[in-house]
């Protein structure tokens, strides 16, 4: 992948990163290659990073001499009137006048140019390109992690809809032995018309609401396959496996956040390039001293003229001197706007600086609220559990009747939802966290 590490943490699952397959099932992984591999976004702006990586070089800051090949001709046809005198003591004059005088012309040299000092502007512009290729690294790196953590977050609201699926089809198979044990009371005269409605709805219920969650899921699965590079029809499982996420101290994820990630180091890049912009502006005080050489060939013919005929082959080199006087204050005015765009960075740096470390503390704490509620949920499921598996005890024992046991079927059923979605959400948040931390992508110059 052109020199780029991946520092995503594969806990979910427990594994170390492969190459993708096509298979009935997509894990994280998966997702997270497909993404790096075809996004549309991701390709656009790595080309945008090959583009900056390529400008520097010296040539491109000035830092190297241009060689040209110049070539020159004229042609020109008119009417002379030519005075010529000597230098003798109250000389004579001689006048000629001819028409259709024709004059050629004709040269051709190859020069090289080349400044020798411009106020050290070359060094400046070349630096400038430098940071230029950094900062387009580090928006390459801020692209992939929105990226990679946008996908993640349809990757786990996927799972959590495929699992709701699994645990509304098992609801929906007790529904189903709970309405033919119904019809069989109802035949024995042990239950009535409306218990059988009754149960007949609570599964008609069930099966509604699983066509609502199926129809979300494939519509997320859509969003999903665009973002990988799949056709939007593609079908497959995702495979996500929930692990206790281990976190590190506040003080430390505030550290990590304001040195590696990725949005600080672009804007800190930004500063940099504002500070080296004002310097580059200060060359123009500086005298510029520029030396040529050009080796060529110069012929001319004259029809009228003292000298006929001229031909000319050799050498030729120079050197010229510019200082500006004065340019209208517009140096004063430039390095005044520099000095303004450096202060408006360092106020942009802080600002980026202290949203970072806001968004990492409150989705830090939102992490340990997830967790701490998670453990609450897990102790409630096994008390709804035991209830429902009690109700059942008793209604096929015909001490408790079928809402009895619905009402312990629909507790349990949003208990284990609640602990699926939690876990969910654990997942996503921690990725939200590695993703201020710097540790989703980092690229290498």
């Amino acid at each position: 992948m052109n020199a780029i590490r991946i520092f995503f943490i594969f806990y979910l699952l427990g594994v170390t990163p492969f190459v993708y397959a096509q298979s009935d099932t997509l894990t994280l992984e998966d997702a997270i290659y497909l993404t790096l591999e075809n996004n549309q976004e991701i390709a656009i702006q790595r080309k945008q990073t090959d583009i900056a990586r390529n400008n520097v070089y010296r040539g491109n800051a000035g830092l190297l001499p241009t060689i040209s090949l110049i070539g020159n001709g004229s042609y020109s046809s008119g009417t002379t009137d030519v005075a010529l005198r000597t230098f003798s003591e109250n000389p004579s004059q001689i006048s000629i006048e001819e028409d259709n005088v024709v004059t050629q012309q004709a040269s051709g040299v190859v020069q090289a140019d080349y400044v020798l000092f411009g106020g050290f502007s070359g060094q400046y512009r070349y630096r400038l390109l430098e940071h230029a290729a950094t900062m387009s690294r580090y928006q390459q790196e801020v692209v992939v992690n929105n990226t990679i953590l946008l996908v993640a977050e349809l990757f786990v609201e996927t799972a959590k809809l495929q699992r709701q699926e699994e645990l509304l089809r098992e609801t929906i198979a007790i529904s189903e032995d709970r309405l033919a044990r119904v019809n069989d009371q109802f035949s024995f005269g042990k239950a009535t018309g409306l218990d059988v409605l009754r149960a007949e709805t609570n599964l008609n219920e069930d099966r509604s609401t699983l066509d609502d969650v199926s129809l979300a899921k494939n519509n997320m699965f859509k969003d999903l396959n665009f973002f990988i590079g799949q056709e939007a029809e593609t079908e497959y499982a995702v495979s996500v496996t929930y692990q206790v996420p281990g976190l590190i101290t506040l003080d430390s994820l505030k550290q990590q956040v304001l040195q590696s990630n990725p949005e600080r180091k672009l804007q800190a890049e930004s500063l940099l390039a504002a500070q080296d912009q004002r310097k580059l502006t200060q060359a123009d005080r500086y005298p510029r001293l520029s030396a040529f050489v050009n080796y060529g060939y110069q012929w001319q013919q004259n029809d009228v003229q003292q000298l006929a005929e001229l031909r000319n082959i050799g050498y030729t080199a120079g050197v010229s001197f510019r200082y500006n006087l004065y340019q209208g204050g517009r140096t004063r005015r430039n390095l005044q706007n520099d000095r303004l765009a450096i202060e408006a960075e360092e106020v942009r740096l802080e600002q980026v600086r202290e949203r970072l470390v806001n968004q990492a503390i409150k989705e830090y704490s939102t992490l340990e609220y997830l967790q701490a509620q998670l453990e609450r949920e897990q102790r409630n499921l096994e008390t709804f559990t035991e209830s429902f598996r009690r109700s059942q005890e008793r209604y096929y024992n015909g001490k408790a009747t079928s809402l009895d046991i619905r009402d312990t079927q629909t507790a349990l059923l949003n208990a284990n939802i609640v602990i699926s979605n939690l876990q969910a959400d654990i997942i996503t948040s921690f990725i939200r966290l590695e993703k201020l931390r710097g540790g989703l992508f980092t690229s290498q110059p």
